[in-house]
């Protein structure tokens, strides 16, 4: 009997025993810390990337990554859900990249903001707030690398095309030109040496002949200078004429009008005398006859003619 009692009694210890550390298992590995869930959408290959890799904030681990899969309404997206802290202070302006663990290759999510949208990520209509994933710096000098590769290979096909048989002959034949202009050059220019030699003295001679230049100039500016002198003067002149006109036709010949209408009377006056004259000679001694009465006056004699 007091075996069986020891054996019950040591089971019994085992069995809660068991139960005690699957319990403290449990409690130790379960989540102390209140968590928000958001979804990550990455149009970008997420090699490396596995669930519970770690989700960091500005290189500050704020979460870790529960599932991922393929989105049902886009082939080409992935939708990468993941756990936050409550109270990261993410925004709408928060994106997301890969980034890899040393030389593993293990990847993990990097969470950054670039400030242009500071307003609180929310979720809309009930639905988990989504970040976008960006292409990782990895993933950017993999394209530019792909890309220079294809701009190497495209200026090796062009050098290739240059140094082809056809261009390599003209190239040789352009040499060869080249060599006989620059033998012709050294040949002109030995024939040049001679003047070149006597431009000094062309110099000198030109210099003579600017200056020379420079006194005829002056000499003509004095000209110059006369010319409009006397241009000057014949200007005034001709304003003291246009004045002495002005004069003569508004008073010298209103007067010499009145002068020709008075001799103009006394010359028929003159004219009356001297026809008198003419007619009654002695009048110029004795003086004019006396009229004849006429009708009314006495010694009015009527013609004869009348009745």
């Amino acid at each position: 009997m007091e075996n069986r009692a020891y054996a019950l009694a040591a089971g019994l210890f085992t069995i809660l025993l068991g139960i005690g550390v699957v319990v403290a298992a449990l409690w130790f590995s379960g989540d102390t810390v209140e968590n928000d869930e958001y979804l990550l959408v990455s149009h970008h290959p997420v090699s490396g990337l596995n669930a519970q890799a770690p989700v960091r904030y500005r290189g500050v681990t704020v979460g870790k990554v529960v599932d991922i899969k393929f989105d049902q309404q886009d082939a080409r997206a992935i939708l990468i859900r993941v756990l936050v802290q409550t109270g990261t202070p993410l925004s709408q302006g928060t994106y997301a990249q890969l980034g890899s663990q040393g030389v593993t290759g293990l990847a993990y999510v990097i969470l950054d903001d670039d400030g242009k949208k500071p307003a609180p990520l929310k979720a809309a209509g009930g639905e988990i707030a989504r970040i976008e994933v960006r292409q990782s710096f990895m993933d950017n000098v993999s394209e530019s690398g792909q890309e220079m590769i294809v701009s190497i290979n495209k200026a090796a096909k062009r050098v290739d095309e240059l140094l082809s048989d056809d261009n390599q002959k003209q190239l040789v034949s352009t040499l060869r030109n080249l060599d006989q202009a620059t033998g012709k050059f050294a040949t002109i220019a030995a024939a040049m040496e001679p003047t070149v030699k006597a431009l000094p003295a062309l110099v000198n001679d030109t210099g003579v002949v600017l200056k020379r230049a420079d006194t005829l100039l002056a000499n003509m500016n004095q000209r110059v200078e006369a010319f409009e002198r006397a241009a000057q003067g014949a200007e005034r002149l001709t304003t003291s004429g246009a004045a002495l006109s002005d004069t003569m036709l508004n008073e010298s010949v209103p007067r010499l009008n009145v002068l020709l209408d008075d001799v103009q009377r006394s010359s028929r006056g003159l004219e009356r005398l001297l026809n008198e004259i003419n007619e009654q000679p002695a009048s110029f001694i004795f003086g004019r006859n006396p009229l004849p009465p006429g009708p009314g006056e006495p010694g009015f004699a009527a013609p004869r003619g009348n009745k």
